[in-house]
């Protein structure tokens, strides 16, 4: 009776640590899952007339979508703060910024978190921000008086004629954004990986501890 006592309790002693660890990581990953497919809250200011938005954003532009590009799964709908998509123009006319006649842009990657909706082939009056993924690019969202330019006449009434873009040239190319597994899901599956580990070192433990 006494022996079965002491190989219960070092049974306890043994499995307690494991037990504690594999919680932890449950915890972070369901906290990770949370995170990653939060829903974003978009609250824009009234913009603007078309020339105070033109002395307001950084860059001012006419273009044509001819790329949609995004960082993460539009079957997943699970996005970060990183996440983003890059839209790349054929611009015929620019107001304002360092605009090439192809020229690369990004917005979020929701409306819930101010992104433009960009349509391929469609074309735009852009008015964008200086980019903050870290890029040298530019960032436009739905808080600005960017849309379609079959419904921007008002805007170019206000602007006037503009100027083209210098011929030939070209933006930075996007990084290859779409590489199936963004970072948020390369870390769950490193962690779905470690705690796979831990949970098959906490069954072994516990059937030798079982058998002496």
């Amino acid at each position: 009776m006494q022996t079965s006592v002491v190989r219960r309790e070092r049974l306890g002693f043994r499995i307690a640590p494991v037990c504690v660890v594999l919680l932890a990581c449950m915890f972070s990953f369901a906290w990770f899952l949370a995170g990653a497919g939060q829903a974003f809250a978009c609250s824009c200011i009234m913009p603007g007339s078309p020339t105070e938005e033109l002395e307001k954003f950084d860059a001012v532009f006419v273009g044509r979508v001819f790329s949609v590009e995004h960082s993460y799964s539009l079957e997943a709908k699970l996005v970060n703060r990183e996440d983003h998509s890059t839209i790349g123009f054929e611009v015929s006319t620019v107001w304002k910024g360092a605009i090439h006649e192809v020229t690369y842009i990004t917005t979020p990657p929701t409306g819930g978190s101010c992104g433009y909706t960009f349509v391929e082939g469609e074309e735009y009056i852009v008015y964008a921000s200086d980019s903050h993924y870290g890029d040298d690019s530019y960032t436009a969202s739905i808080c600005s008086r960017t849309a379609l330019l079959s419904a921007a006449q008002a805007d170019l009434d206000a602007l006037g004629e503009g100027e083209a873009p210098q011929a030939g040239t070209k933006g930075p190319a996007p990084e290859d954004t779409q590489s199936g597994l963004n970072a948020g899901w390369v870390f769950a599956l490193v962690l779905a990986v470690a705690m796979f580990i831990v949970g098959a070192g906490g069954f072994v433990a516990y059937a030798t501890t079982g058998r002496r």
